[in-house]
């Protein structure tokens, strides 16, 4: 077999990791570091003329994410994920929401990026523009989901979640802000959050009303504003950093039941799609065939749903008069709780 014949894998590999990385970003230099050898060498097995040994290969993979299988050599009917596992451990949390950073700033630094939010839940980055609400979506998680040890025989209370999480929400607002998105919903997409916050209410996990209080108010701030950034079609953190002539965010209204939370990513000449498990969890998958049927169904959603952002006032405010209804009944049962 020649040496061209022999190559034709890696080639398809090394192509591969070239569409991972933005533009910007030396691939030789890049593989010099990880794989501690020469720059030349580093071109020698992009080109090639050298072949990647399988230590060199799993060490790639690990390091950017990627599986090894070739485009040409998919199985349309076997599809490789990765996966973040989460345990009881704080430390496995900390490292979901550094990944989830990383990921977001990954994504932002590829031109022309572009997310696809098919919710079944409010999507996970919202909760992160109020303190409180965040903290207690970390708290139920890490009690109800995880059995984080540092939540047993505990009710919800700020001070147990560390600063650094909530300074790690912030950036990944921020970050997913930057990227222009289109999010599908449906009337059931809030509520999960309502339920949360309902079962921590009647199973006697608030330590006062006030505090239950308090979090539906930072759950009516947060659909103010995902009301207010459809509107206005951008996605902002606060009134006062509304982004001028932005047009980043379109919102869609499913009556197609969504079933769980997928994440299209488009980078230019790749996709990723990020598909929930285990209540918060994600599995990811850079399969082409995969991120071609994930493509696929999600405009056929699209198609069928009703653009409520930009002038779609009527159908906006339909939408959203539903959810402070459904928060309305929450807030009076716990008043005369």
């Amino acid at each position: 077999m020649s040496k061209k014949a022999n190559y034709t894998v890696q080639t398809e590999f090394i192509n591969k990791l070239k569409d991972a990385l933005p533009q910007n970003i030396s691939l030789a230099d890049e593989l010099s570091d990880l794989l501690e050898v020469s720059t030349d060498s580093a071109y020698r097995r992009i080109r090639g003329e050298t072949a990647l040994s399988i230590d060199e290969v799993v060490k790639i993979c690990r390091h950017y994410k990627i599986p090894f299988t070739p485009v040409s050599e998919e199985n349309p009917n076997t599809i490789t994920f990765g996966i973040r596992p989460l345990n009881s451990d704080t430390k496995a949390f900390e490292n979901y929401l550094t990944d989830l950073r990383n990921d977001l700033k990954k994504i932002g630094s590829f031109e022309g990026a572009q997310i696809i939010y098919a919710a079944e839940d409010i999507p996970v980055f919202h909760h992160f523009c109020f303190d409180e609400l965040s903290a207690f979506k970390y708290f139920y998680w890490n009690k109800e989901i995880l059995n984080a040890p540092f939540t047993d025989g505990k009710k919800f209370d700020m001070a147990l979640i560390p600063k650094e999480w909530i300074k790690t929400g912030h950036e990944i607002i921020e970050l997913y802000n930057k990227v222009p998105s289109i999010e599908i919903w449906t009337d059931d997409t809030i509520n999960g959050t309502l339920k949360q916050v309902e079962f921590f209410w009647e199973s006697g996990l608030f330590k006062n009303k006030e505090d239950a209080l308090l979090i539906t108010g930072q759950v009516e701030q947060m659909i103010k504003h995902m009301e207010r950034q459809a509107e206005l079609k951008t996605k902002f953190i606060t009134e006062n950093e509304i982004p001028k002539n932005k047009d980043n965010y379109s919102l869609y209204r499913s009556d197609v039941t969504i079933g769980n939370n997928c994440i299209l990513v488009n980078l230019g000449n790749i996709q990723a799609t990020y598909l929930s498990y285990h209540t918060l969890n994600f599995m990811t998958s850079s399969s082409a065939s995969f991120c071609a049927q994930t493509d696929q169904w999600l405009k056929n959603l699209i198609k069928k749903a009703t653009l409520i952002s930009g002038t779609s006032e009527k159908y906006r405010y339909q939408f959203f008069k539903l959810k402070f209804e459904l928060l309305e009944k929450l807030r009076e049962k716990i008043k005369n709780g």
